[in-house]
């Protein structure tokens, strides 16, 4: 087998992946983003402070944060696929050929990031066993503008995992998977001259559980888990690392229900939103206020129930509430949806609809209007038709496919709009 097979197996491999764009018209792409090349300051390793907080995990790196240009990336990646012998391809190779549908849609048009890979042919399901490549893709959410993002797909051996992008849409920071490691980068759009700020090893990168960019500065906010298998409680900590900075800086430490799932931060970086479950498997949303010494605040709760999820979660721009979706998966494979908007303080919960729909939307996120969430689904049966990006219409309860014939290995979200590269931009 070989050893990118293995690593697909885990939702590690990454290799360009070229597609034909779709032409697109001044009605359907959305104003592309100015984009202002930031000059990357001088590289700077990550030290465990000496205060007593729980974790964190940022160490010094041992060696100079990396600064290679794509070019060098990719010249790297070449020598290695140079030397490597594949053995005899087994099964189908060719693909389906990816399928948009564009829609006219009234309204904002938004661009949308995701990383996953076109079906097999011959296959019957399009499952990750049946995803031979997989790379960073941006399409619109009416299903224009569908191309690959090559300067996310840079090198086999450093495999971008998840990324956030600046308020500004100006700064993108990645965590990233190499041999040595995970790394978190901060880069410009382009990605060129990639600024790592945190390495950790293996064993400890299973605690970060997220990061995201502090409004207002170039720093990022990292939270880090330490699930006490003895109590009740996770223990998160919080610290903001900053480029030139020579340590992180402590935040806030926030217990919380035994395991967390998701953490999401207020557009004012002043608050985080915690989705976890107890013990016993109850559901809680809770938010608590950064440097504030009072407990977590409980905004809602929904007791434990066999298929019950909530997620994804959506801050309104001035963070005064909450949107989120209560998913109920029945077992004959339809769902029961519930739109829910919840103040700030806790004081108002409100239902807005419910519908029955013949999937879940936890592996999505939400449009920047907060009127639409973009998820992958495979409606349960994972045909080729049927898999690829959806768009749900919270206005109306409508739903459409603007990809069909791709499996998602990252789910899709919002994002700037990615600078156009040519792919001779970045091989040697």
């Amino acid at each position: 087998m070989k050893p990118q097979h293995l690593l697909l197996s885990l939702g590690w491999l990454l290799l360009i992946t070229g597609c034909t764009a779709v032409p697109e018209t001044a009605a359907t792409a959305p104003p592309t983003r100015v984009v202002s090349v930031a000059t990357t300051p001088t590289p700077v390793v990550s030290p465990v402070p000496d205060t007593p907080l729980l974790p964190p995990f940022s160490t010094p790196t041992s060696t100079p944060p990396p600064t290679l240009s794509l070019a060098e990336l990719q010249a790297t990646y070449t020598a290695q696929a140079a030397a490597y012998t594949p053995p005899p391809t087994q099964g189908p190779t060719l693909t389906h050929t990816p399928s948009p549908t564009f829609t006219p849609i009234s309204g904002p048009v938004w661009p949308i990031l995701f990383a996953g890979g076109p079906c097999v042919a011959g296959y019957s399901i399009c499952d990750q066993d049946a995803v031979h490549e997989w790379g960073w893709f941006q399409i619109y959410s009416d299903g224009s503008g569908f191309r690959p993002v090559p300067q996310l797909n840079i090198h086999p051996e450093f495999l971008i995992q998840d990324i956030r992008f600046s308020p500004d849409g100006t700064k993108m920071a990645y965590w990233a998977w190499s041999e040595q490691g995970y790394r978190l980068f901060m880069a410009d759009l382009n990605n060129s001259s990639p600024l790592e700020l945190v390495t950790t090893s293996f064993e400890q990168s299973a605690w970060m559980r997220g990061f995201d960019f502090m409004p207002g500065t170039d720093c990022l906010v990292i939270w880090w888990s330490d699930i006490q298998q003895a109590t009740d409680v996770e223990t998160v900590s919080v610290e903001q690392v900053c480029p030139g900075q020579p340590a992180p800086q402590a935040l806030d430490v926030i217990e919380l229900p035994f395991g967390s799932g998701s953490y999401q931060m207020s557009p004012q970086g002043d608050a985080f939103l915690a989705v976890s479950q107890d013990r016993v498997h109850n559901w809680h949303l809770s938010i608590d206020e950064l440097g504030d010494d009072a407990p977590p605040r409980l905004l809602f709760t929904a007791p434990a129930q066999e298929g019950l999820s909530i997620g994804p979660l959506y801050w309104q721009p001035d963070g005064q509430q909450i949107q989120f979706i209560q998913n109920m998966l029945h077992l004959n494979g339809t769902a029961s949806l519930t739109h829910y908007i919840v103040s700030h303080d806790g004081q108002s919960v409100e239902s807005q609809q419910e519908l029955t729909m013949p999937f879940v939307l936890v592996t999505g996120g939400w449009l920047q209007d907060g009127k639409e969430i973009v998820f992958f689904s495979g409606l349960g049966d994972y045909k080729p038709e049927t898999t690829g990006v959806y768009i749900f219409d919270l206005n109306n309860g409508i739903w459409r496919q603007i990809l069909a014939g791709y499996y998602l290995t990252r789910w899709p979200a919002w994002s700037p709009e990615m600078p156009s590269i040519n792919q001779e931009e970045i091989t040697p």
